[in-house]
């Protein structure tokens, strides 16, 4: 009896121990899955683009967060489709089962982001637009003899960084008054962080990026002094807090700007170390924007 019991509590554990592996595995993949489709990005900008009109202060409208979302699952599934080359060196793991359906998603994404922003005016189409025009030229060649944007000496990493700060920080002033300065100190802000998060993936992408011909910052100066030229970056967000002191501007939200830079700071020192660990670059760094506006919400009410 005790030996039957021993084999019906030792297959008892064997089947605990499958289900919990079995548990794991899906939600490793539903983590993959969220990741590469690009809805981690979208709802990241989407709380960038509330972090922003909580320093504007002002009330951001759901329409405008609605055409963010979309309009970053066109961009970034647009991306995609067109950087197959380094992407197959950078991402070995990544899975290609979804490959077929990004140019349906980019279609349909943009379609309903400039359909909505035709409704709301040229304005708010125009400025929706950006990001595509930027991105087309960024990753198709058009001429023979014209470099893509990416094949530029850091261009890449500016055409990026400011295509999307120039839509999380303009949209939201379509339909609220917002003085001319806090708008600039607001891209400045948005833009520094930004840039910052492409090229630690750009160090991450490096054996990629050299195969297809891009020139990024990191291929240029090398890992180590790609470090110091982030650090330098991000220090410049030291000058930001000193002008809204002296201008009594974004006074309360300086707590949360702060850890924004404290932040970035981690994210330049571990991954310029570990830059073989791009899954969790991928769910850390993009994923910045909703740790600001959670500790935002929670705190700054």
């Amino acid at each position: 009896m005790s030996g039957a019991g021993s084999y019906s509590e030792m297959n008892s554990k064997r089947v605990q121990k499958s289900k919990s592996k079995n548990l794991k595995d899906t939600l490793g993949k539903a983590a993959h899955t969220f990741v590469t489709t690009s809805l981690l990005m979208a709802i990241n900008s989407v709380l960038i683009v509330y972090f922003s009109t909580r320093l504007y202060e002002i009330t951001v409208e759901p329409i405008i967060l609605l055409q963010v979302f979309f309009t970053n699952i066109a961009v970034y599934s647009l991306n995609k489709i067109t950087d197959k080359t380094e992407d197959s060196i950078n991402k070995p793991n990544q899975n290609t089962k979804f490959q077929k359906y990004f140019s349906i998603s980019a279609t349909i994404c943009y379609s309903i982001t400039l359909i909505i922003g035709i409704l709301d005016g040229l304005a708010f189409f125009f400025v929706l637009l950006t990001p595509l025009i930027i991105g087309f030229i960024y990753s198709v060649k058009i001429f023979k003899n014209v470099p893509r944007l990416k094949e530029i000496l850091g261009v890449k990493s500016l055409a990026v960084a400011c295509s999307l700060t120039f839509t999380f920080t303009i949209l939201p002033t379509l339909t609220n008054t917002v003085a001319p300065e806090k708008i600039a100190l607001v891209f400045t802000y948005i833009f520094i962080q930004l840039f910052i998060n492409v090229i630690i993936f750009d160090i991450i992408d490096m054996p990629g990026d050299k195969k297809a011909n891009i020139k990024t910052i990191p291929l240029y100066l090398g890992k180590k002094r790609t470090a110091y030229f982030l650090y330098i970056v991000n220090s410049l967000l030291l000058i930001w807090i000193s002008v809204c002191f002296a201008y009594g501007t974004c006074i309360k939200y300086l707590p949360v700007t702060v850890f924004g830079m404290l932040y970035s700071y981690v994210l330049i020192w571990y991954f310029t170390k570990n830059s073989d660990k791009r899954f969790l670059a991928e769910v850390i760094v993009d994923s910045e924007g909703i740790l600001i506006a959670t500790i935002l919400w929670l705190i700054i009410r």
